[in-house]
């Protein structure tokens, strides 16, 4: 039995079913047009959420519409009195097709978008024909042919340039476009003749094949681009130089996304070259230009539309739609209902002033500026330029907080019941924590002990050494001169997993930036506690980041956030300085894994040791915590997977990210191969 439907709403969605689709469809497209590309410097949850959602309704809205067209002009196929509406659909559809090709601000969300690139061909081959069959349902009659032929192939170009631009963003083909040219070496049998002739002391006629290798001859490659790189002097208020550096190490550096190797020539040619950079502003504006390429080219159609067959399709595909407005606008409209003519000079309208702003767009790109002659640098506006290309921001949250956030308990307890949890987490998260300005002097901080540690780490084996320490390295630095409170605070790292001290320092520094607060009012955030809130945050919210170092985090975290709310429940504790006020003041004797066994994986009794340990070096602990919060960044970054530090840029990046790509610039990554090193060696001891 069918639900009677009245007959006025029936009539209205008849009416305007269509025309609804039509006109969400336009302003979905210009919400991406205008937004899209902002996500890159954007943490705004609310803004992420609105360009997700037009992103995903984008292609829905449009693959109805078009499904309404064919199938009214189906069920009304043979009546006069629908002739024009029929011409005027499939003039509609045309348009649905161009929309589903989308703009060139945005063609995937997340990196796993990329990888459905096989669906989308079979969506492009699709709906084309839904398209096609609309418009040939309207022949041999149709007056506005010229107009829908022309937007129809303007539909077809842009759907395909999409598809086209999920398939060369498809890890497997990104990987390939990281290899470098085949290299076979020298022809076999010519080396094997010359090097049997130099055995038997035999002169040959000319210079041999080793000597021409050498000297640039067969197999070898007469561009280095490292060789570019060094004519580059790197100058803080010289963007377009900045620039061309990160596209130079963009290029060499990108196969770390694929999990590639690098040589040993890419790790001391750039290593070389980060070390002689001495303002840490242009070290991370080269690693933010990197950064924004790699964003470009895994989310939007910069990859086809920046070669010459894609500025010769953007030419025509606006020569065809300004033709199609012409066209349009000079055609009978007889017949036509005034609602559906301004609609379709709205679709017109709205797709030249779309494809204008795109290729503006294009125009000022990172990727047409690299290639820019120097004559012509002057004429780019220099805010165009400046702009930031990411957020520069940090989310700061708490285990404190955390635990003490949950107002009503009784509410949170009773979540448990319908196992909403997790949700009310998400949400009380969304909603108590802040985010913080990375700081010209953060940046310094970090930059300068990369820097530092790439100098003491000269070959292969003492930077991977350098990069699997966890906190160890930096204590035993900062404590050097005091032995005795070296091996005091190293049980607070080689006692626990990486994820467990991460927690256990978190605690301890919030103790002691509470109690530093406390004697003298500073303004401006330590640089511990910026980085402790921070690495709290993501192993919250981005634990996928620490995926291969995690552990049993979950299992630690939840025990220590139980024993840390029964403590302020026992002491009556409701906000943050109380806390660490009562935490500052318990008084522990003994470790508590010999008082209460080690069924418990609570770090929260061990924190209130580290941080009375640490409060009686008195003014030396600040450096020592910045040190260890900096390592245990690094640490996480360098053991990350590379292919989710490529899914930060299209959140609004992250410093994590940042520190991944300065360690592998300044040679302290684990991706680079030794087998170069040991081939060398093999021939010094050969010969």
């Amino acid at each position: 039995m069918e639900l009677p439907i009245p007959e006025k709403v029936q009539k209205i969605w008849d009416l305007w079913s269509l025309r609804g689709c039509i006109m969400l469809s336009l302003l979905l497209q210009i919400i991406l047009v205008l937004f899209a590309s902002s996500r890159q410097r954007c943490k705004n949850s609310l803004l992420l959420t609105l360009i997700w959602a037009a992103y995903l309704l984008a292609d829905w809205v449009a693959a109805v519409a078009i499904g309404l067209i064919t199938q009214e002009q189906t069920r009304t196929c043979g009546h006069k009195d629908g002739e024009f509406d029929h011409d005027i659909y499939a003039f509609w559809a045309s348009f649905l097709l161009l929309h589903l090709g989308g703009p060139d601000t945005i063609t995937s969300f997340a990196l796993e978008d990329n990888e459905f690139w096989l669906r989308h061909l079979f969506g492009l081959v699709l709906q084309v024909m839904a398209a096609g069959y609309s418009f040939y349902l309207t022949l041999p009659n149709n007056k506005l042919w010229p107009p829908t032929l022309l937007v129809f192939f303007v539909g077809i170009i842009k759907y395909t340039e999409r598809t086209r631009a999920f398939y060369l963003a498809s890890l497997e083909r990104f990987g390939r476009t990281a290899l470098r040219k085949p290299e076979p070496g020298p022809d076999y049998e010519e080396v094997s003749t010359n090097y049997f002739s130099k055995l038997l002391q035999v002169p040959i006629q000319g210079e041999s094949t080793e000597n021409q290798i050498s000297s640039g001859g067969v197999g070898s490659s007469s561009h280095d681009p490292y060789m570019e790189l060094n004519r580059i002097t790197l100058n803080a208020f010289d963007e377009l130089e900045l620039l061309k550096a990160a596209h130079i190490l963009f290029e060499r550096f990108k196969g770390l996304i694929v999990g590639f190797f690098l040589t040993s020539k890419d790790r001391k040619s750039c290593r070389d070259y980060f070390l002689k950079i001495t303002d840490h502003q242009c070290a991370f504006r080269v690693v933010e230009y990197e950064l924004s390429l790699l964003f470009q080219v895994l989310h939007t159609k910069v990859v086809v539309v920046r070669q010459t067959i894609g500025y010769i399709l953007r030419f025509i595909s606006l020569s065809s739609i300004l033709g199609a407005t012409i066209v349009f606008l000079l055609t009978e409209k007889n017949g036509f209902k005034s609602i559906e003519v301004i609609l379709s000079y709205s679709l017109l309208i709205g797709a030249m002033v779309l494809d204008t702003i795109s290729v503006i767009k294009l125009i000022f790109s990172d990727w047409i500026l690299v290639v820019l002659k120097h004559s012509w640098r002057r004429y780019v506006p220099s805010f165009i330029l400046k702009r930031e290309r990411w957020s520069r921001l940090v989310f700061q949250y708490n285990m404190i907080s955390y635990c003490l956030d949950e107002r009503p308990a009784w509410f949170f307890d009773l979540s448990e019941l319908f196992h909403l949890r997790e949700v009310l987490d998400k949400l009380k998260i969304m909603r108590f924590s802040s985010s913080y300005k990375v700081t010209d002097d953060l940046k310094k901080f970090i930059f300068d002990n990369l820097k530092e540690k790439s100098n003491k780490a000269s070959t292969l084996r003492e930077s991977t050494e350098a990069c699997i320490e966890r906190g160890g390295l930096a204590l035993s630095q900062s404590t050097d001169k005091d032995f005795a409170s070296y091996i005091k605070l190293k049980w607070s790292i080689s006692e626990f997993q990486y994820t467990e001290s991460i927690l256990l320092w978190h605690i301890a520094t919030e103790i002691c930036n509470e109690e530093g607060n406390s004697n003298s009012d500073r303004k401006e955030k330590r640089k511990s506690k910026i980085l402790s809130e921070y690495m709290f945050y993501l192993l919250i919210e981005q634990n996928t980041i620490f995926s291969p170092v995690l552990g049993d985090w979950h299992l630690v975290f939840q025990d220590t956030c139980a024993e840390a709310k029964r403590f302020f429940r026992k002491y009556s504790v409701s906000n943050h300085s109380r806390a660490v006020e009562k935490m500052n003041s318990v008084r522990t004797k003994f470790r508590p894994a010999a008082v209460k066994g080690g069924r418990s994986k609570s770090v929260f009794f061990d924190a209130c040791i580290l941080a009375h340990q640490l409060q009686k070096l008195e003014d030396k602990r600040w450096d020592i915590m910045d040190q260890v919060w900096l390592e245990l960044m690094s640490y996480a970054a360098i053991n990350c997977r590379p292919i989710v530090h490529a899914q930060q840029p299209s959140w609004g990046g992250e410093l994590i990210t940042f520190t991944w790509l300065l360690l592998n610039h300044l040679g302290l990554g684990v991706q680079f191969s030794e087998q170069e090193e040991r081939a060398g060696m093999k021939m010094v001891a050969v010969k």
